[in-house]
């Protein structure tokens, strides 16, 4: 095996500036606080707009999705206001639409009246949408402010604060700022108003430390990042050269904003046992110290996203040095309160490759329902929904349809993959159909393993499990280990590239069988066209499409050895243009025991039962009925039926006592069924009862509908299935 070259360290000077001396690197700032007690500067109230801001509050009652009604122009205004300044107005209906009209219909000098009568400020309606008191602040500017002010105070929302500035709304946006909901109407306030936010903020930020101190320094960064650092000092030093000097002081480059204490970084991951991260070029790779330095910046990074020293230097390395360090990262990591530690989770999901999804995903889906709640485990899905590629999503498919967590990451699982087929134009299954890899193999669906002086051909049985055979075309038991005249690499790599295969190809092969299965069942149809592409001249599928009965409409085919299409006669058969490709179940196979003898005669074993597939019809009277009793006495243990979640079925919720009384399944057209057992199933000790007595099956219209329906109104291969799987259940 060759060893991975090793490349020189980087000088300093070409290392990223922040993994040279990163800011948390610098001795501890210890010295306590400046405190000042200053009031703020008592300056009147003054008005400033963005621009476009007030034209568009103005109009913003009468745009929003749900538009204000106006009153008529012909309205008696002056009668209007005085029923509001005497109190009459507040007890008639539509109040709302009466004071929005009073405001912005009426003249300016009535709505002004109304506005500065304290006396009935309480009894105005508390309007429900922040349009409203925007429009008010538009049109009618600082006479509206005192009203304004006592009303949004009791308000979780203010944004008709934003043009005004003076000491009590700067106290408001300091109290609110960073806190939820109010995030962003306070930073859009400290933009707007800049240096003159800052000077009425400095009090605030100069106050013994808490809370508050810690919400206007925030604020102070915010307006230095905007404006300047020297903004907020000028600001400052309106209180005087202490408090200038006092605020100079304060931490303004982003780069020094990390979370104190810094984030945990656990021992195992030391550079020293990690691969070497690679500058762009991959010409010269990160010294121990920086690449330290690189961890504890991803670990700052995950508990701080908007922290802007990340982009420079992922900028700066070679990304499959990245992916490469991510998996190294997870491979080492053994974090015990989450299901990695931050600064490995960060590195998966912001750098990992396909090899990172083949790491994570056999993993993810052994994870139960504690892994997910208390590990965190549900965001491992930002990773293969990141990615998008084939490799990626089939374990997204198969986190959907089998992780053991049932509760979360299954749903959560099938709900992304849901999302990314939608965007894409397909159902889930249609997108799972494109998913299907293959493998290298060549267009016939072999493989050819060179050992030099000799070769072997890879093919696949009806199970899709490789086999080889020799330059004879003798099939052999395995693939020979490479002896000493064959070639010393090709033979070894070859020798391994099979046993890959076989690896690889078991889980894919087991679920493509399952999901040909399932079609069968449940009716999928295709177009020509796809029926081609994802199936006919897939190299892997190939081997299974052969080996099974094809429908286009009312015909039937088969896809013969050397991809032409016969039908049950031998006669070559053209696929119509406009036909529904299936996989018939025998119900739908009117010549099924004709193919039977075709498959017979060329001795075709097929991956699933579909030609001698039983096949169940129901009685008459069971057609009728809403409970099908057939199995009723019928005694089962209780590992067979847990087993029928094999085929598709899950066991009914706990019920009193921790038991479980039902084994249910959906059919294809979204049917609810349900055959109940007793004693039942105990959670906590299932052996306990380890006899269960079968008695009735029910279907109801849907999932938990309560509404029974006939067994005639099932489709009749759904029925055949069910009483197929309860048949071999209880036989």
């Amino acid at each position: 095996m060759t060893e991975t070259p090793r490349f020189p360290d980087a000088p300093e000077s070409a290392l990223p500036p922040l993994l040279a001396a990163p800011p948390w690197t610098r001795a501890a700032d210890t010295a306590e606080p400046v405190v000042f007690k200053v009031k703020s500067a008592k300056e009147p109230t003054t008005v400033r707009w963005a621009p476009g801001v007030r034209e568009e509050w103005l109009n913003a009652p009468y745009a929003a999705t749900h538009p204000a009604e106006k009153l008529p122009d012909d309205t008696d205004w002056h009668a209007l206001a005085d029923r509001f300044t005497s109190g009459e107005a507040q007890k008639e209906d539509d109040t709302e639409r009466s004071f929005l009209a009073l405001m912005m219909q009426a003249p300016p000098e009535l709505g002004e009246k109304v506005l500065a009568d304290e006396r009935h400020w309480d009894t105005y309606p508390e309007c429900h949408y922040n349009s409203v008191y925007a429009a008010v602040a538009a049109r009618h500017e600082l006479t509206a402010f005192p009203f304004l002010f006592y009303k949004v105070k009791k308000r979780r929302y203010f944004n008709c604060l934003e043009p005004f500035l003076d000491a009590a709304v700067t106290q408001v946006m300091v109290k609110n700022f960073g806190v939820y909901p109010n995030e962003r109407q306070t930073e859009r306030w400290y933009k707007l108003h800049g240096g003159d936010a800052a000077r009425l903020t400095v009090p605030a930020a100069l106050r013994k430390p808490g809370p508050t101190r810690e919400r206007a320094e925030q604020a102070l960064r915010l307006v230095a990042r905007e404006h300047g650092h020297d903004t907020i000092v000028e600001a400052a030093r309106h209180y005087g050269d202490e408090a200038a000097a006092a605020i100079s002081t304060l931490r303004t480059d982003p780069l020094d904003l990390y979370p104190d204490p810094l984030p945990d970084v656990p021992a195992e991951l030391a550079p020293e046992g990690l691969p070497q991260v690679l500058l762009r070029g991959r010409e010269h790779a990160l010294p121990a110290s920086a690449t330290r330095h690189l961890i504890t910046l991803l670990a700052i990074a995950h508990a701080q996203p908007s922290y802007p020293g990340v982009e420079p230097v992922v900028e700066a390395l070679d990304p499959d040095s990245l992916a490469g360090l991510a998996r190294a990262l997870y491979v080492a990591d053994r974090y015990p309160k989450l299901w990695a530690s931050p600064a490995v989770q960060y590195a998966l999901l912001r750098f990992g490759d396909d090899r990172a999804a083949d790491l994570i995903g056999p993993i993810a889906r052994r994870w139960d329902n504690w892994d997910t709640w208390n590990r965190g485990g549900t965001n491992v899905l930002g990773l293969f929904t990141r990615l998008g590629t084939p490799t990626a999503l089939r374990h997204l498919h198969v986190l959907a349809e089998k992780a053991v967590d049932q509760k979360r990451l299954r749903p959560f699982a099938k709900n992304s993959l849901e999302r990314i087929a939608e965007e894409r134009g397909y159902t889930t299954e249609q997108l799972a159909d494109r998913l299907v890899p293959d493998f290298g193999l060549d267009a016939d669906g072999t493989m050819t393993l060179d050992y030099g002086r000799r070769r072997f051909t890879v093919g696949f049985d009806e199970h899709l499990k490789p086999f080889v055979t020799d330059e004879e075309g003798k099939r052999r038991k395995t693939l020979p280990k490479p002896g000493v005249k064959d070639d010393d690499v090709l033979a070894p790599a070859a020798y391994k590239r099979f046993g890959d295969l076989k690896k690889e190809a078991r889980t894919v092969a087991a679920e493509q069988i399952k999901r040909l299965e399932r079609a069968m069942v449940t009716g999928r149809s295709w177009t020509p066209d796809e029926f081609r592409t994802i199936f006919a001249d897939h190299p892997l599928l190939r081997h299974v499409v052969r080996r099974l009965v094809w429908s286009a409409g009312s015909a039937s085919f088969r896809v013969a050895e050397d991809g032409t299409y016969a039908d049950v006669h031998d006669n070559a058969f053209v696929l119509p243009d406009d036909a529904a490709i299936t996989l018939p179940h025998p119900l739908r196979l009117p010549n099924a025991s004709a193919w039977t003898e075709v498959f017979a005669d060329y001795e075709i074993l097929q991956p699933f039962e579909q030609l001698a597939r039983p096949v169940h019809t129901l009685t008459d009277e069971e057609r009728a009925a809403t409970r099908l009793d057939r199995f009723a006495g019928a005694t089962v243990h209780f590992g067979r039926i847990m087993g029928m979640t094999s085929r598709g079925w899950e066991l009914g919720d706990k019920e009193d006592g921790g038991f479980r009384r039902q084994v249910m399944t959906m059919t294809p057209d979204g049917r609810h069924v349900m055959a109940f057992f007793s004693p039942g199933i105990r959670v906590v000790a299932p052996e306990e009862y380890a006899e269960q007595e079968f008695r009735e099956v029910i279907v109801l219209s849907g999932r938990y509908s309560g509404k029974p329906v006939s067994f005639g109104d099932l489709d009749p291969a759904a029925a055949s299935e069910i009483v197929n799987d309860l048949t071999r259940l209880t036989s």
